[in-house]
């Protein structure tokens, strides 16, 4: 299948997810279309059980919908087997997640480099790229450190460096400041600032309004819909 415009990076048309729980039927999403093109930063906000993580591992391939098409960079993710969707999430998607989900035993290095490791792309040039990473957030100096020995935001820019080495059309982040003290927040939140006025995509899910305000566009869920999607900046009523 086609899409009918290709200019989007991101489009869900009628995406919905059910769960059978006993014999309750839970709509984690209910209907969801929305267009996200390159460049932007859209952050989706809503309560527990709004939708939000759901439709988070959707648009990172990490599951399938029930109901719905959607496509990321004009493919059709329906179409894709179990190694495509692998390729894909390696290629397109660099991943941000709230408990930074690094590997205790290597350094800021060598977890940076875990994405490129099963590309083709040789140790060298894997190390140069990982540096490069760190750099950009700010790490030159945190190369050699392992996790236990940077503090909760530097470990979070660390998991940005590996999101960000693979040069993924897209940054998907998971409540990335919800292990944070405020100033370390408002750092990291400083740092994507920065990376969405390099030109990077980037697509956020918090339950914080002061986070998802600083964004273009808010999407806001509740009971596996939209029920708004607004400007960022807009009053909320």
């Amino acid at each position: 299948m086609t899409p009918d415009d290709n200019s989007a990076l991101i489009r869900l048309n009628g995406i919905s997810k059910h769960y059978q729980m006993g014999s309750q039927l839970v709509r984690a999403l209910d209907g969801i279309s929305v267009e996200i093109g390159n460049g932007d930063w859209v952050s989706f906000i809503g309560s527990s059980g709004s939708g939000k993580s759901t439709i988070l591992n959707i648009l990172g391939c990490l599951d399938r919908p029930t109901d719905g098409e959607y496509y990321l960079n004009g493919v059709y993710v329906e179409d894709l087997g179990p190694n495509q969707l692998a390729e894909i999430r390696n290629r397109e998607i660099g991943f941000i997640f709230q408990s930074f989900n690094l590997l205790p035993r290597a350094t800021a290095l060598g977890n940076v480099m875990q994405p490129l490791v099963y590309s083709r792309i040789g140790y060298r040039r894997r190390k140069d790229m990982a540096r490069e990473a760190l750099r950009r957030v700010g790490l030159d100096d945190r190369v050699d450190h392992l996790p236990n020995q940077l503090s909760g935001g530097q470990r979070q820019r660390v998991a940005i460096a590996r999101a960000l080495v693979t040069e993924p059309s897209i940054l998907l982040a998971d409540e990335p400041t919800g292990n944070l003290d405020s100033r370390t927040s408002a750092d990291i939140m400083q740092l994507f600032d920065q990376l969405h006025r390099e030109g990077q995509t980037l697509v956020l899910v918090t339950h914080e309004e002061d986070v998802a305000g600083l964004g273009d566009r808010v999407i806001e869920l509740l009971d596996g819909k939209i029920i708004r999607d607004r400007r960022a900046g807009e009053p909320l009523h």
